[in-house]
C-alpha cells in the first residue's frame, strides 16, 4: 500500500504545529515593547506524475513552512512621559553595543542611566545593561544641566541614533528583543532623517483578534491532518491483516 497519504498528511502535521508555535510566541509577546510579530508562509512540496489509464496524473506530497515573515508595520505609540523613553518610528532600530561586545539593534526604547562606578560618567543603557549608541556608533554620555542633576531631555534626544536597513524584513531575531544584521538585511546605516519621539514606547504589532483567529484556523488543519493520519494508519493495519 503507497504511504503517500499518510507522508502528506504528516508534513501538514509538522507545518501546521510549527505555525502555532509561531503564533503562540506572538500572543506570548502581546506585551513585549517594540515587539515585531511573524507570519508563516506556507509552500506546497514536490510534485510527481503518475501514468494512468494512458492519462498523467499529477499529485503533491504535502506542504511546508517556507519562510516566516515579520510584520513592521507601526505599533501603537504609548506616552509615558519619561525622558529616558524613546520609540523609534517606521522601519527605524535603535543600536546598542552588548556587554558581549556584539552591535544589535532593538525597537524597544526603554533606556535607563548607569555607570561603572562613582568616579566614572552616567551612561544610557537598556535592561540588559547594553549601551545606547549614537549616529556615530559611539557610546552615549547622559548630559545633564549645567549645575543640576536633572538630565538635558532636548540633548539626549538629538544624541540617540536611530538606524535604518536597505531590508528590514531581512533581519534575524535573536532573542532579548534584538535583531541581528546580515547579508539579506544589508548593514545597518545611521539615519539623522528617521522619526523618533521622547517620552514614548512602541508597544507590540501582535494583534490578538488576528492571532486567535489564526489559532483557530491552524488548529482546525493540525487535527484535520491528524485525523488523515490515523486514517492511513488504520488502512495500512487492514491491508496488513488481510495479507496475514
Amino acid at each position: 500500500m503507497s504511504k503517500v497519504g499518510y507522508h502528506t498528511a504528516a508534513s501538514g502535521v509538522m507545518s501546521y504545529q510549527l505555525a502555532l508555535d509561531i503564533t503562540a510566541n506572538n500572543l506570548a509577546n502581546v506585551n513585549t515593547n517594540g515587539f515585531k510579530a511573524s507570519r508563516p508562509s506556507f509552500a506546497d512540496l514536490l510534485y510527481t506524475e503518475r501514468n494512468n489509464n494512458n492519462e498523467e496524473t499529477q499529485f503533491g506530497h504535502g506542504v511546508r513552512v517556507q519562510k516566516t515573515d515579520l510584520m513592521f508595520e507601526q505599533s501603537t505609540l504609548r506616552n509615558t512621559e519619561r525622558e529616558l523613553d524613546f520609540a523609534a518610528l517606521d522601519e527605524g532600530f535603535f543600536a546598542v553595543l552588548t556587554p558581549e561586545g556584539n552591535v544589535n539593534y532593538t525597537k524597544d526604547g526603554a533606556f535607563y542611566i548607569s555607570r561603572e562606578s562613582e568616579e566614572s560618567p552616567w551612561m544610557l543603557c537598556n535592561e540588559y545593561g547594553a549601551y545606547v549608541l549614537d549616529y556615530d556608533g559611539n557610546r552615549i554620555e547622559v548630559p545633564f544641566e549645567e549645575g543640576t542633576t536633572d538630565i538635558d531631555a532636548s540633548a539626549l534626544y538629538d544624541m540617540v541614533g536611530v538606524y535604518t536597513f536597505e531590508n528590514p524584513y531581512g533581519l534575524d531575531q535573536i532573542g532579548d528583543n534584538y535583531f541581528e544584521a546580515n547579508a539579506s538585511s544589508g548593514p545597518a546605516a545611521a539615519d539623522t532623517t528617521a522619526g523618533k519621539k521622547q517620552g514614548y514606547l512602541e508597544a507590540s504589532s501582535t494583534n490578538v483578534a488576528n492571532e486567535m483567529s489564526k489559532v483557530i484556523e491552524f488548529q482546525r488543519a493540525y487535527q484535520l491532518n491528524i485525523n488523515m493520519v490515523k486514517t492511513h494508519d488504520e488502512l495500512e493495519n487492514i491491508v496488513n491483516n488481510l495479507r496475514n
